[in-house]
Formats: C-alpha cells, sequence, structure tokens
C-alpha cells in the first residue's frame, strides 16, 4: 500500500513540473507571436519634394509594402514593436518601431 502511494504522489509530482513548462513555453509563445501595435503618422518631405514609399516589416524588404508618401501628405501607419519602418525602394530603415513612438508623427524631412 505504501509503495502505490509513493508512486502516486511521484507521478504526480512529475506530471505537475512537466505541465509547468508547458504552460510557460506556450505564453511565451503568445506573447511572441502576437506583437503589441502602434499607431503613428508620417509627414511627408515639404518643400524637399521626395516622393517615398514606405515598407513596415520585421527587416527591410519584409511586411507590407509600399505605401507612397507624397511630399505635401501626412498617412497613419500601424506596425508592431521591433519591428521597422523603411524606405520601400532603398530599403533603408528610416527608424525602428517602439512603443514612444504611439500617437507620435515621423517628418521625413528630417530623413531625406
Amino acid at each position: 500500500m505504501k509503495k502505490m502511494l509513493i508512486i502516486s504522489v511521484v507521478l504526480i509530482g512529475i506530471s505537475a513540473f512537466l505541465f509547468s513548462f508547458e504552460s510557460n513555453y506556450f505564453t511565451k509563445m503568445e506573447r511572441a507571436s502576437k506583437g503589441e501595435r502602434v499607431n503613428f503618422m508620417i509627414k511627408g518631405t515639404g518643400s524637399k519634394g521626395v516622393f517615398v514609399t514606405i515598407g513596415i516589416g520585421y527587416q527591410p524588404g519584409s511586411g507590407a509594402c509600399c505605401t507612397g508618401v507624397s511630399e505635401s501628405s501626412t498617412v497613419s501607419f500601424s506596425g508592431e514593436v521591433g519591428h521597422v519602418v523603411y524606405d520601400g525602394k532603398t530599403r533603408r530603415v528610416i527608424t525602428k518601431i517602439y512603443k514612444e513612438l504611439e500617437g507620435t508623427t515621423i517628418n521625413l524631412a528630417d530623413y531625406y
């Protein structure tokens, strides 16, 4: 009887131990796949007169490309924290998306 009780306790302990790892694994996977989204605006180059195509993704050339921003326009964008905003033609990174970018405006005149 004691032997059966000890085996039961050991099996329950091992099950609880393994379940705790599995639970953490799925929580981390969910967090990684559901990145925090940030909304921001991008303003054109103004008097510099440069039409810029914008891409947003985890690296230049990935994700959503390309939305044009004319010199006199301001366009709303949304992206995940950690991704980058890049020039769709040259693939040059304009900025990395970070939480504090929420609600701000990127002025392309500062980059061209």
